[in-house]
């Protein structure tokens, strides 16, 4: 039930995620037409470049930049404005958006399938479907003897979940 809560939350607070942001490249990147690799691609930024967000689709952020209007891989975008009051909340959600820590900047992410505007709207509590994600859950026990099976050692750095 936490997890269902916890999930609404976050759906809630990317659907109030709707002001505008400004963020900074931390490589070269193609501006791209579409939000695909293979999408035409309209000029090259530079590295530091700032560009106003528009909108997130998947591993992408369209982005306004030199008065050219295209799309950039989420992965080359830094939000470094620091946010605080009500506004934070706004922020922590860019930083979920994004897979970026904000003390280190590295990224870890698997896969990303991202939500539209319409089914973040549209979202609503589904209990059966997390009921039958915790059947995919392991005991700490369970998660140890695998470790061990592969010869996984424990990164101090990391904190398990409660």
């Amino acid at each position: 039930m936490r997890r269902a809560l916890a999930l609404l939350a976050l759906l809630g607070a990317l659907a109030a995620n709707a002001a505008t942001q400004v963020g900074t490249l931390t490589g070269p990147a193609e501006l791209r037409s579409t939000p695909f690799a293979d999408g035409k691609t309209l000029k090259t930024l530079p590295k530091g470049t700032s560009v106003e967000v528009i909108k997130r689709v998947g591993g992408w952020y369209q982005v306004k930049a030199t008065g050219t209007e295209g799309w950039v891989r989420m992965w080359l975008l830094r939000f470094s404005t620091q946010v605080t009051g009500k506004d934070a909340a706004k922020q922590n959600v860019a930083v979920l958006q994004s897979g970026r820590g904000s003390s280190t900047y590295t990224t870890a992410t698997t896969g990303v399938r991202g939500l539209s505007e319409e089914e973040l709207q549209n979202a609503k509590p589904n209990p059966a479907a997390v009921k039958a994600l915790e059947q995919f859950a392991v005991t700490p026990e369970d998660a140890q003897k695998f470790a061990r099976k592969g010869d996984l050692k424990a990164d101090p750095n990391v904190k398990a979940a409660p």
